[in-house]
């Protein structure tokens, strides 16, 4: 097209050559193997869009970025045709490093990478300040674009892409310089105000009109109209006979115009206006081209590079402000030379291309994971987590920020972040090989000898109240100066990553030297058919037809006459803890196992929060896990769950925990919680837009009042560094329209409780931690 995105791989060239001397460099113009006539076709249409119909380029591109179907569509068709006909071409050099300048090129060689067909990393620059989707890709291992505004923008296109900013990639002889004997050299008057107008090469846009504007906007300015290789314009502009009207056609050495002038104006922010800010020299864009044009004069608006002008008039009353406002014009030339000062080197770049990993894989998301990327709001986020609480070191010392950072590098979910999907893509994992635990976690110093109780709430309650983000699924903060030398970290992760057994079992197995987590499955493709009807699942028809019954003819959950409104995302944590040994004692003595016997307590503790607006029964949602021999060691989700009325009616408590016992035996032998696993995963086999829709159905308050989990932790030693282990507090989130999670762990000789709740309802919260150790002291002896 231009010849901008030739220039753009003239400096990446010169930029190759200047780090590795003996390189061999060998350029493909893609046009060229796209077929007989079809160069000089494209670029009739690029001229003719711009020139002729700029609403339909405009249409166009507003499509590209309104409709992701259309963009994902056009992406597909033009990186297939383009990587087809590069593949020949680039297999027969036997690249070490490929450097694309323009946008179709890129997407046929990302086309290239997943197909297998290329494995060296691969570089994009992109010479404009506003990238388009065509530009980005996951399978392009960096992006480089001209601003900090400029990579949101294309990662809005493509989240997993790895971008950064690039110092402008123009020719050496851009620099800042001396305007003087630039003009002397070109035969320009020392004491006018030149302003030279430059539209690309192949001279787009309205140059007549703002040749025309800048003569009348005062009898100081001195426009210079560079026309490239339109000499059609260039004869035009001649035969307005103005003296002060300065036409120059083709020039090999813009540079000097450049240095010579007090601002370009252009129409785009292309290399054109990039040669500009290389200079130092303000840019005013003009009647910005459609499209990309007017995109990227937004941009450079935005970064303080350019004044924009529109109508009639407008160019030259900026021109006009400029001369009368030198300390305006003075800014704008510091804005320039400071871009270049922050961006990343074209050397340091490919360096980075060559030496550092490929742009991290990707890898779906399973359908249990992926229920909790659907299931988040803002007001509801899914993260899971635990509280760690640490005795002093034999020395008397706390744990250190090194000891924390050693634990957290096992936590699931460290070295990824998520891709949550759209309406026609999965959610899915990225790699992030670099992260590492010290990016993640933070330290905050309370004491001196702050009160243990009260430092771990507050921490908590301000910790878990900020989600994690999908660039960084984990989080995590030790907290020190507690009295006696204790200390507290707090882990907080996104529930897609893993459940609350996988995260203990990492953890517990990181202060034993274990690598506990096996590499992730990868995600099946689910089909309904073979999840429900095959061979190898026929042994477990039975127990899944009775589940999937049972969860049919449960219907949603009864009324409780509580607030369910949840605001936003603070939370406040209550804790609890009940000696391990006398509850395992009760438990025998009862009868009942002791899951049981603690299901029945949150159950008491429910009645006496709701007094007599107790239902007879209230639907908890109790996640049960499905792990076995294959999937113990596994990041992710392997868990099942079980809605079970339980009894929180008016009863004594005897005859309350015979009921839940006898709820929860029914539910699992009914084969609920492989049921309801499986209707989880049935979920997946629907378009990703129709999935989040049923997944947000599936997932809150009308089939549930409250969640409760019982999680086994270490019923043994643990030590990190000499310092104990001594409690560990699981942490659940809410789900819409669910004000209640209440989380329960063996640890050593503690079953420990925390209740979580919205930060408006912290009084419901403390009392419901404290109910259940209430309602143990009245189990009967």
């Amino acid at each position: 097209m231009g010849q901008g995105h030739n220039a753009t791989a003239r400096v990446l060239e010169s930029g190759v050559r200047e780090r590795w001397p003996g390189a061999t460099v060998e350029w493909i113009d893609l046009l060229d193997l796209l077929g007989p006539g079809m160069a000089p076709l494209l670029r009739r249409l690029y001229v003719a869009n711009v020139e002729t119909t700029p609403w339909l380029y405009e249409f166009f591109y507003r499509a590209i970025w309104r409709l992701p179907w259309f963009a994902a569509v056009s992406r597909w068709v033009v990186g297939q045709w383009c990587g087809r006909r590069l593949a020949r071409t680039v297999a027969r050099f036997v690249p070490e490093l490929v450097l694309s300048t323009y946008p179709m090129a890129t997407a046929g060689l990302a086309w290239l990478r997943r197909s297998g067909r290329l494995s060296a990393p691969i570089g994009a620059w992109v010479p404009d300040f506003a990238p388009h989707p065509f530009w980005v890709y996951r399978s392009v291992d960096l992006t480089m674009v001209m601003h900090e505004i400029a990579v949101r923008q294309a990662l809005e296109s493509c989240p997993a892409a790895r971008v950064e900013v690039s110092v402008p990639p123009v020719r050496a002889e851009f620099r800042p310089g001396d305007r003087a004997g630039a003009r002397q050299r070109l035969g320009l008057p020392p004491d006018k105000f030149v302003v030279v107008i430059s539209c690309g090469s192949l001279g787009f846009g309205a140059v007549e009109g703002a040749a025309l504007e800048l003569l009348d906007a005062d009898p100081a300015v001195l426009p210079v109209a560079i026309c490239g290789r339109n000499e059609a314009l260039a004869e035009r502009l001649r035969a307005l006979g103005e003296p002060r009207l300065r036409v120059v056609g083709w020039t090999d050495e813009p540079e000097s115009y450049v240095l010579a002038s007090d601002v370009l104006v252009t129409n785009n922010g292309g290399v054109t206006a990039m040669e500009a800010l290389a200079c130092g020299r303000p840019v005013l864009i003009h009647r910005a081209i459609a499209a990309h044009g007017k995109a990227s004069a937004g941009v450079m608006a935005a970064a303080g590079f350019t004044l924009r002008s529109e109508k009639d008039g407008e160019l030259a009353a900026v021109v006009r402000s400029l001369i009368a406002e030198p300390t305006r014009l003075k800014t704008m030339v510091e804005n320039a030379i400071r871009h270049g000062e922050t961006a990343v080197p074209i050397v340091t770049a490919l360096e980075s291309l060559v030496e550092g990993p490929h742009n991290g894989a990707t890898r779906r998301l399973r359908p249990e994971d992926a229920l909790f990327v659907h299931a988040a709001t803002r007001e509801v986020p899914q993260q899971a987590g635990a509280v760690l609480l640490f005795d002093p070191k034999p020395d008397g010392s706390p744990v250190t920020l090194a000891d924390a950072e050693y634990l957290v590098s096992a936590t699931p979910g460290l070295h990824t972040r998520l891709l949550p999907g759209t309406g026609l893509w999965r959610p899915k994992w990225q790699e992030a090989p670099a992260r590492t635990a010290a990016d993640v976690l933070d330290h905050v110093e309370t004491g001196p000898d702050a009160d243990l109780e009260t430092s771990v709430t507050e921490a908590m309650d301000e910790f878990f109240s900020v989600a994690v983000t999908p660039e960084h699924p984990v989080r995590a903060r030790l907290v020190t100066g507690i009295e006696g030398g204790q200390g507290a970290l707090l882990v907080a992760l996104h529930h897609a990553a893993s459940d609350g057994i996988a995260v203990i079992a990492a953890l517990v197995g990181r202060t034993r030297g274990k690598t506990v987590l096996a590499p992730p499955s990868p995600a099946r493709r689910v089909s309904l058919r073979g999840n429900l009807f095959s061979a190898a699942r026929r042994r477990d028809a039975g127990e899944l037809a009775r589940g999937m019954w049972a969860l049919a003819k449960a219907g949603p959950a009864s009324r409780v006459r509580w607030e369910t409104r949840i605001d936003g995302p603070r939370r406040h944590f209550a804790r609890a803890h009940l000696h391990a040994p006398d509850v395992r004692a009760a438990a025998r003595r009862i009868g009942v196992p002791t899951t049981d016997l603690v299901l029945a307590l949150v159950a008491e503790a429910l009645h006496r929060e709701l007094g007599e607006r107790a239902p007879a029964r209230m639907r908890v949602l109790i996640p049960m896990s499905i792990r076995d021999t294959g999937t113990i060691r596994q990041p992710g989700n392997h868990t099942g769950a079980a809605s079970v009325d339980l009894p929180t009616g008016a009863m004594p408590l005897p005859d309350r925990i015979r009921q839940t016992r006898d709820l929860l035996a029914a539910q699992v032998g009914r084969g609920a919680p492989r049921a309801g696993h499986a209707v989880v995963r049935v979920l997946g086999v629907f378009p990703p837009w129709l999935h989040h829709r049923l997944a947000r159905l599936v997932y809150r308050g009308t089939w549930f009042s409250a969640l409760a989990s019982v999680l086994p932790g270490a019923r043994s030693l643990v030590v990190l560094n000499g310092a104990r282990v001594r409690t560990v507090y699981p942490v659940l989130s809410l789900a819409p329209g669910v004000p209640v999670a209440v989380g329960v762990m063996t640890w050593a000789d503690r079953f420990t409780v925390c209740v979580t709740v919205p930060v408006e309802q912290a009084a419901r919260g403390d009392r419901l931690a404290g109910g259940v150790v209430e309602a143990f002291a009245t189990v009967p002896a």
